[in-house]
């Protein structure tokens, strides 16, 4: 299984110090330890900042190709911890993941791939959203898009939701974004309705849709899997979503039933809040 994520790296700055993330990363990261060949590629500065994220990737095992940007920085995020541990972003902008050139690397890397990963918030200036759309084309046949769109205000247009529902075979949202989109483009607001709409509409294989402390629901052809939050002792929820997305496309691709792979992505899930 061929995975490769194309999205952000960057540095979660907290008040106590610095943590590695971005959605792409965090995705590749767990895909990683579920047994995946999964690789990401990004863009960092060529900066301190940069050559430390390169240094902790290799510590981690996380197989990656990253450009290095000479005009912006490497990227950071400004994470403040709510009740809950759950997190607001001030994601700083432009910086080099904004700017992921389609090299001679990359293209190979997605002729080759079994899955081609991307975000919303990766397209939010135009050169990334006209690289994303050489991908989509590029990817075999058989191949298989997964989607993770991250609503963050001012880092999205309609024009690049449109994009991701149009292309998207798994489709990750949680219970905030769902009717935001539905309202956006006049979807049902319900998850099974928004998914059945979008199975038949679009390419939509999978609904990955989280709901925090309330649980998950998986929606793939005519199966549905809902299952309770578990009670952790929650420390942030930063990656969460990302790590479930991970898990939960392994295990689909493995054809896993519905029912395992939703209990696999909630322990993984509560792990990572802790």
């Amino acid at each position: 299984m061929n995975i490769i994520a194309v999205g952000e790296l960057l540095w979660d700055c907290y008040p106590g110090g610095r943590q590695i993330g971005g959605a792409a990363g965090n995705f590749i990261y767990h895909a990683t330890l579920m047994g995946a060949q999964a690789r990401l590629m990004s863009a960092v500065g060529n900066d301190a900042a940069g050559d430390d994220l390169l240094v902790e990737l290799a510590r981690r095992g996380v197989a990656c190709h990253v450009q290095r940007n000479a005009r912006y920085p490497t990227g950071k995020v400004e994470v403040t911890l709510k009740a809950r541990g759950v997190p607001e972003y001030d994601i700083v902008s432009p910086v080099a993941w904004d700017v992921i050139h389609p090299d001679v690397t990359l293209v190979a890397a997605v002729r080759a791939a079994d899955v081609l990963y991307f975000g919303s918030l990766v397209q939010r200036h135009p050169p990334n959203q006209r690289l994303l759309h050489m991908p989509v084309t590029l990817l075999p046949p058989a191949g298989k898009v997964v989607v993770d769109i991250n609503l963050r205000q001012g880092h999205y247009t309609p024009a690049v939701i449109a994009f991701c529902l149009r292309y998207a075979n798994f489709l990750k949202l949680n219970d905030e974004e769902l009717p935001l989109i539905a309202d956006m483009f006049s979807l049902p607001r319900d998850p099974d309705g928004f998914y059945q709409h979008l199975r038949h509409t679009a390419r939509l294989d999978m609904l990955i849709y989280t709901r925090g402390e309330r649980g998950s629901v998986l929606l793939r052809g005519d199966e549905r899997d809902a299952l309770p939050g578990q009670s952790v002792a929650t420390v942030d929820t930063v990656g969460a979503g990302d790590a479930f997305t991970a898990v939960a496309t392994v295990l689909a691709l493995q054809h896993a039933p519905l029912a395992e792979i939703n209990r696999a992505d909630s322990k993984v899930a509560a792990w990572v809040c802790t």
